[in-house]
């Protein structure tokens, strides 16, 4: 009974201290990261861990769904656009044709116009998503970043007085490196 109580508390040990070294590195990671600008300048802020908390692993499925709706979302904002041109050339013409000295030649050139904002709209519908090769060969649950939900604190310099944020993290899958920051969003 004995040796069942040291292996349960040596597991228990070990595994406690695997998750403590995961965050440890997660925590070096994003103090780097909070504590450089766009330059990689390092700038002392005094950075100190609150909280942190691996949150979701984003795997290459979850990355192709993020990277669709954004596109759509592109495409549909460039198509609402186009609309509007085709619109704004479509009342010209019809303020044209009604006009008391209508001129062939601006209707030409509107209709020239309006075929090209159509044309554009056209391939908009029709563009396939740049980003289709991005995985190729690649599983569709394997993981290609993690989200930390990081509570910390930081002092600028000259400024006497801590403030304390809670973001969520963007960080390669070893968790090494900061890809990007989510604030004050659930993933």
């Amino acid at each position: 009974m004995k040796k069942v109580n040291l292996i349960a508390a040596l597991t228990v040990l070990l595994l406690s201290s695997a998750c403590t070294s995961k965050q440890s590195i997660y925590e070096k990671a994003i103090a780097n990261y909070v504590q450089s600008n766009r330059r990689g300048t390092w700038t002392d802020c005094k950075f100190k861990t609150l909280s942190i908390e691996k949150t979701a692993d984003i795997t290459v499925a979850d990355s192709l769904k993020l990277l669709q709706a954004e596109f759509e979302k592109s495409c549909d904002e460039q198509i609402a656009s186009q609309q509007c041109t085709l619109d704004y050339f479509n009342s010209l013409l019809k303020d044209n044709e009604s006009a008391k000295y209508a001129k062939q030649a601006v209707d030409d050139q509107l209709n020239r116009n309006i075929a090209a904002t159509q044309t554009r709209i056209d391939s908009l519908h029709n563009l396939p998503a740049a980003y289709s090769d991005l995985y190729k060969g690649r599983s569709l649950t394997e993981v290609v970043s993690v989200v930390v939900k990081c509570c910390y604190s930081y002092t600028m310099p000259g400024s006497g007085a801590a403030k304390e944020r809670t973001d969520n993290f963007i960080l390669s899958p070893d968790g090494k490196k900061v890809l990007g920051k989510e604030k004050g969003a659930d993933l």
